[in-house]
């Protein structure tokens, strides 16, 4: 038998990987291991004309991965147009990839800059040892760690000017100050990688050979032994694409557990089912369900019937976008196995019978189509974790049903509204200038919380933000990781388990 083993590193010939020329830059690792990830792109190194530079080694090139979503698409964003796969790893903040086709629209600043907000990068860092520590470090792709440079001088208005509309005495000082890279291994791919692949069909028996075993790669536990093409058939693509949504779903319980809702989920996990893109984390640091809301725009009350998702219920934000994906591979599938001519009769076969395998083992009676075997399986997880009184667990699951039947675009049985009860908790900023408020169900009033680690959490990552230089940042880095690992080590198992520290 294989041994076990991580996904290997993402490749260059991945068909999705754009190579960018990267030159050496000014910052300063976390940790000293990554100290040669202290580079940024340099679009010039690429020259105006093929005979005008010569080609560049593989060690001077990061390569970028283009993204197509299968429902909804932002113009001009290509794919990493601030990230890629370099030596190795994933660096976010490296500067505008070939990708960027948005950098020079005004709007969208805050994601065609090529810029990582050092806030961002220390949440990724610091959630990242946090859910490690509870023993689910498995259940993220996780940040090992940061660099950070001083923000040039001129820099400061362009980033105040990402933020319109927003109270800029809410950027932190580290954001007014400093940039980020953050380091992530690599060995990934996302739905929106394969969603690409397959509407850039080249044909051909080595392209399929080439996509379908990547996608059965991708879409396996990372920890199991490595794909053979002979493993590769439509019936074990199928099965494996089951077990990425069953782990997908696994991983958020563990989340919920940990008290950790990620904030933004489009197109920010892996297509194994781990989250990715960990910019934006509220930590409660015990189980929570709720509504989180910009301060002073708190609601008294939320439609049932309203797209508005519940903490607890955002697993449902990424079943949606799995859901759209496999609708969008069958009929690809089953296109391509009418009309790919540049394969012979045997690719469009395999094509054919992969479309039929994904129809045979996600019928409309499987759990992510079926609306009560959905709400049956979320109530389940939350009121495993917990211990409700019976007239909030059928509220709840009342609450639950709603939400699923929303996120399947079903009416709503049960009509009406969900009272608010407003929670104060001290919450760092999840993003730059965005302060956040929440508020619980009346009916879980008093049952679902904050914890101690959590507000120590939080409180971290305010320390982090006020540094101004570079050594500050570092060194509350430091700290606050030690912090966290301390408040784990003071648990038993069982607590921990539960996340209900301190008590």
């Amino acid at each position: 038998m294989s041994p076990t083993r991580e996904h290997p590193p993402s490749h260059p010939t991945d068909p999705w990987a754009v190579p960018v020329p990267v030159s050496p830059a000014g910052f300063t690792a976390l940790h000293a291991s990554h100290a040669r990830y202290a580079v940024q792109v340099d679009l010039g190194r690429i020259g105006s004309f093929g005979f005008s530079t010569r080609p560049e080694h593989e060690a001077e090139l990061l390569y970028a991965d283009l993204q197509t979503n299968a429902d909804v698409n932002i113009s001009h964003r290509l794919g990493s147009g601030r990230a890629g796969f370099y030596s190795g790893k994933y660096l976010k903040g490296v500067g505008r990839t070939l990708l960027a086709a948005n950098w020079h629209h005004p709007t969208d600043r805050y994601h065609s800059s090529g810029h990582l907000f050092p806030s961002a990068a220390a949440r990724e860092y610091l959630v990242s040892r946090y859910l490690e520590a509870l023993g689910a470090g498995d259940a993220l792709a996780p940040c090992e760690g940061l660099l950070l440079a001083p923000l040039p001088s001129e820099a400061e208005r362009y980033v105040e000017s990402s933020f319109p509309g927003r109270d800029l005495s809410q950027l932190a000082p580290a954001d007014r100050r400093l940039q980020a890279i953050s380091v992530k291994a690599a060995g990934f791919a996302r739905l929106s990688n394969f969603a690409w692949a397959f509407s850039q069909w080249r044909g051909g028996a080595p392209s399929v050979v080439e996509l379908f075993l990547r996608m059965a790669r991708y879409l396996g536990d990372p920890t199991q032994p490595e794909v053979r093409p002979s493993d590769v058939t439509p019936e074990a693509l199928a099965q494996r694409l089951e077990g990425a949504i069953e782990r997908l779903v696994l991983h958020f319980e563990r989340y919920f557990q940990a008290g950790v809702y990620w904030g933004s989920f489009h197109n920010n996990f892996t297509a194994d089912g781990r989250f990715l893109d960990l910019e934006t984390p509220i930590v409660f640091g015990g189980p929570f369900i709720g509504i989180v809301a910009a301060r002073g725009k708190l609601p008294e009350s939320v439609d049932l019937a309203g797209c508005r998702t519940f903490v607890g219920c955002e697993v449902l934000e990424c079943l949606r976008q799995f859901r759209t994906f496999l609708a969008f591979l069958i009929d690809r599938l089953e296109w391509l196995g009418r009309n790919d001519w540049n394969g012979g009769e045997l690719e469009r076969r395999f094509l054919w019978d992969t479309a039929e395998a994904l129809r045979a083992r996600f019928p409309s009676s499987y759990w992510l189509h079926d609306v009560g075997a959905l709400g049956e399986k979320l109530t389940g997880a939350l009121t495993a974790t917990l211990a409700l009184p019976r007239k909030a667990t059928v509220e709840l699951s009342a609450l639950v049903e709603a939400q699923c039947r929303v996120m399947l675009n079903l009416e709503p049985r049960h009509t009406g509204t969900v009272r608010l009860v407003p929670v104060e908790m001290p919450l760092a900023n999840p993003e730059p200038t965005f302060q956040v408020v929440v508020g619980v169900p009346r009916f879980l009033e008093g049952l679902v919380g904050q914890t101690r680690a959590g507000r120590i959490f939080n409180e971290a990552l305010s320390l982090v933000d006020g540094a101004e230089n570079v050594a500050t940042a570092l060194h509350r880095l430091r700290e606050a990781e030690k912090g966290v690992r301390r408040l784990v080590e003071l648990t038993t198992a069982g607590r921990a388990a539960r996340c209900d520290f301190l008590e």
